[in-house]
């Protein structure tokens, strides 16, 4: 189990598939995510005696409650109960790999000791460093990749220059805080000064201020452990405690364009933030109980958009997230969902205080998790939820749990035999693969038929289960396109009926020159229900 956590986080941020997926990042990283969470599932299974004690309940009681809500919210939510289960394609965050996350932390929460820190910390730094050397390949223009990207040349693993952005900035602060380790030789210290730099390269290239901030908060907390820890800098602990509420202060009312001066971090995307943010929020606040299901906010963020996002240019652009982990979960499970994360963070930042406040000195492993999870933290409260950072926030929670509870006195936590942890791989391994597989297959089947242009393979592929709307929409756009009319119209009658709640479905219906003039009609005014302040549908 101590080797599962910290291989999960490094595959699932390091897995692509681009020579063959039509979504290369977010699919392969659903399907490693999903079979080690469910290997980490068998084996707590094997540990359910420890799981139980009384010690882990304030961890197990809600990370269960969260999985039954979830699916309970599945059931009771209009959410099309596919893209329910494995997730909205180019999220993938459905019932399933929140399933899986779980898992994987409840895994590290039982695991948790120094030596899972320090190899969390370790694996951090390592798919940093590769994806940061990646970075550096995509800047210079040696991709050996060939992407389909409108963003910035340098994402990394990511497809999306924010989230290397962000990703990097944590790596950095895993090897600022190994820098502070008095221990380590010249040429270590070297190395990590490299890393560091590699880091902000990548920041700088990707052209995304997450970086910087998401640094800035988790070195922040590691610079206050360090001096903390450090008997001849322990007395400047309220100064610099001080220093960093007026430094966070100046930082927020800059990005909000509230300070004096000029605003240095303020972008446009803060704006469009605001817009997803208000979204997340109404639907929360109409779908208090259930929400409106897991990867829900897609098919429902044109109904609860307000009307100065909708009057505001380029605001015609589907999104998939409310950009704030918090507002996600929120919309897509209701206030409950909110209360059981709310309370599994709040968890993580008791136990951490708890930790602090027993420890006499300077702990790089502790620092560095605690560092790492502060910077995600900040990253989520801005940005979407992406499987790649996501599973590094979970694990790096439930270790952090686990490492407060685990380090007590009177806690003695038993290994699961390595005959049941065989069985438990095996099972993980045949279930995970037969339930993530044919998602897989889907996708890579649908890029390869419609690079074929084959007309019958590119009809069946979007049958093929699971079923995505944005494929069959797309699929009834590429035939339309080819004046393939009489299939192009069966595929977009298909894609309404598999999810009618989607807008882009019906706009493609809409369109099709064969649609009758009922269809039309209906087409028009499902459309203004699914955006009611559309100044185009008037």
């Amino acid at each position: 189990m101590r080797q599962l956590v910290p291989w999960s986080a490094g595959v699932t941020t390091l897995l692509v598939t681009p020579f063959f997926s039509y979504d290369p990042v977010n699919v392969p990283r659903f399907l490693a995510v999903f079979v080690f969470g469910l290997i980490g599932f068998f084996l707590l299974l094997g540990s359910k005696k420890e799981l139980l004690r009384f010690e882990y309940r304030n961890a197990v009681v809600p990370s269960v409650a969260f999985v039954l809500w979830a699916f309970v919210a599945l059931i009771v939510s209009k959410i099309n109960l596919i893209e329910g289960i494995f997730g909205v394609t180019g999220r993938q965050t459905g019932f399933l790999a929140y399933f899986a996350l779980l898992s994987l932390m409840l895994c590290a929460t039982l695991s948790s000791s120094a030596a899972l820190q320090s190899k969390l910390a370790l694996m951090l730094l390592f798919t940093g460093l590769v994806s940061g050397l990646y970075g550096v390949l995509q800047a210079s223009g040696w991709d050996p990749f060939d992407w389909i990207n409108a963003y910035s040349p340098v994402f990394g693993f990511f497809g999306n220059p924010n989230f290397q952005a962000s990703f990097m900035g944590m790596a950095a602060v895993v090897a600022i805080t190994f820098s502070l380790k008095g221990s380590e030789k010249l040429l270590v210290r070297i190395g990590l000064l490299v890393c560091v730099l590699l880091a902000f390269f990548n920041v700088y290239k990707s052209n995304s201020q997450q970086g910087y901030l998401v640094f800035l908060a988790g070195v922040v907390v590691v610079g206050y452990l360090y001096v903390r820890g450090n008997s001849k800098l322990k007395k400047l602990n309220l100064v610099y405690l001080f220093a960093s509420f007026l430094g966070f202060l100046a930082v927020l009312l800059d990005i909000l364009q509230k300070s004096p001066w000029s605003s240095i971090l303020y972008k446009e995307s803060v704006t469009f933030r605001g817009d997803f943010w208000r979204a997340g929020w109404k639907m929360t606040l109409d779908n208090p109980i259930f929400g409106v299901g897991l990867d829900g906010y897609r098919d429902h963020y044109r109904a609860s958009r307000d009307l100065v996002t909708a009057l505001r240019p380029g605001s015609d652009a589907m999104t998939d997230s409310a950009h704030n982990a918090f507002l996600d979960i929120s919309s897509s499970g209701g206030f409950p969902l909110l209360i059981i994360y709310a309370f599994l963070v709040g968890l993580t930042i008791s136990s951490a205080i708890k930790v602090i406040h027993r420890s006499t000195g300077f702990d790089v492993g502790f620092a560095a998790v605690l560092g790492a999870w502060v910077a995600y933290l900040a990253q989520s409260l801005i940005s979407i939820n992406q499987l790649g950072l996501a599973v590094w926030g979970w694990v790096l929670m439930g270790s952090i749990i686990g490492y407060e509870i685990n380090t007590r006195e009177k806690i003695d936590v038993k290994v699961v035999k390595s005959s049941y942890s065989t069985i438990a791989i095996g099972m993980g391994l045949i279930i995970g693969l037969g339930v993530g597989i044919p998602l897989m297959v889907a996708d890579a089947t649908f890029r390869s038929t419609v690079k074929a242009g084959d007309v019958l393979k590119i009809e069946a592929s979007v049958r093929q289960w699971p079923q995505s709307v944005t494929r069959m929409t797309l699929v009834a756009q590429i035939l339309r396109e080819g004046n393939l009319p009489e299939r192009s119209i069966v595929i977009a009658r298909e894609a309404v009926e598999f999810n009618p709640m989607n807008f882009e479905a019906w706009k493609e219906l809409s369109l099709q020159p064969n649609a009758t003039e009922s269809e039309r009609v209906q087409a028009l005014e499902t459309m203004k229900k699914l955006d009611p302040f559309n100044p185009n549908l008037n």
